[in-house]
């Protein structure tokens, strides 16, 4: 598998995406949260096989956690990439001392959870924490990588504009971002070329848009999955048929193969899954005659309207 080495680290072309762990996540997720069992397998199969990064935030439930109790049952030669997130979570006349300290609480209680020293990369949950507390925010990170918190800040963001705000400010030197076949609005907007350049590392969530690329569209009864997924999904569908590519081969391929792409954030609900995912990083190529014409066909689904679906509580 392939891999990029971010201060002095390897981190792998995939990595694996924690929230599994902690809650109950996903659209095509029908089982729940797995056990610490089962956790723990998906941990130690993903390390095994070539996976050196994880993911994981301080609002995904208990997954800090299950992989804290991970680390200290089993044997690891080498730690993995790591990064967690945290959000500021204070009213915005909250002073900077309150700031600083919640911050620096966050991370704390990540690094007791997860039973390790340093983050390698510490990032923003929400970006409008970038701006909603003035300067204190940016500082505080610039401090924590000083004092050897985090090797490396970032910010995972929802909106290309937001990423305008992120480029203005140099501590912050990874993103994680959604994208995929149907959201290729950073793409067509030129905001992955801008990253490239400034050599920050992308990290992509989403690629499977939460699981609504398998669903069976004579299946699907959402209205506003019928009406703005189901003809994206049977487009989508016929150029797999053409590529001769599975729907998760092709969309893993077609983010892989976009340049300035890091490391693709990829969950999975069993060790099976996590093995898929392998198998499918190593895909072959989508052809640059597909790419085009999905490059166009795709520009213009509502992604704002699928995301009105995947958002509600699961019952």
């Amino acid at each position: 598998m392939e891999k990029t080495v971010i201060n002095g680290k390897e981190l792998s072309k995939i990595t694996l995406g924690t929230v599994q762990l902690g809650m109950n996540y996903g659209i095509a997720n029908l089982d729940g949260q797995p056990s610490s069992e089962k956790s723990f397998g998906m941990l130690r199969c993903a390390l095994d096989n070539g996976i050196t990064s994880l993911d994981t935030a301080r609002t995904y439930g208990n997954s800090e956690d299950v992989i804290g109790e991970f680390f200290r049952s089993e044997r690891i030669e080498n730690m993995p990439f790591i990064t967690s997130k945290l959000k500021v979570n204070l009213p915005q006349d909250a002073t900077e001392k309150e700031v600083e300290a919640a911050m620096y609480n966050s991370v704390e209680t990540s690094l007791s959870k997860l039973g390790i020293e340093r983050l390698d990369c510490l990032m923003l949950h929400s970006a409008s924490d970038m701006t909603a507390y003035g300067e204190i925010v940016p500082k505080t990170l610039e401090a924590m990588v000083k004092k050897g918190y985090t090797s490396m800040a970032g910010v995972s963001v929802y909106q290309p504009e937001e990423l305008d705000t992120m480029l203005k400010n140099d501590i912050y030197e990874a993103t994680q971002v959604p994208m995929s076949v149907f959201d290729q609005k950073l793409i067509h907007k030129g905001y992955i070329k801008r990253l490239k350049e400034r050599n920050i590392a992308v990290f992509v969530r989403s690629v499977f848009l939460q699981g609504v690329f398998f669903l069976e569209p004579e299946k699907i009864t959402d209205p506003l999955l019928i009406e703005y997924a189901k003809p994206y999904i049977e487009i989508l569908r016929d150029y797999c048929k053409t590529e001769n590519m599975s729907i998760a081969e092709f969309a893993i391929s077609y983010i892989r193969d976009t340049e300035g792409v890091t490391s693709l954030v990829l969950g999975a609900d069993t060790k099976e899954q996590v093995m898929e995912n392998i198998k499918y990083i190593n895909a072959p190529a989508i052809s640059e005659k597909t790419r085009a014409e999905l490059s166009e066909k795709f520009k213009e689904v509502n992604i704002a309207k699928i995301m009105q679906v995947l958002s509600r509580p699961k019952k």
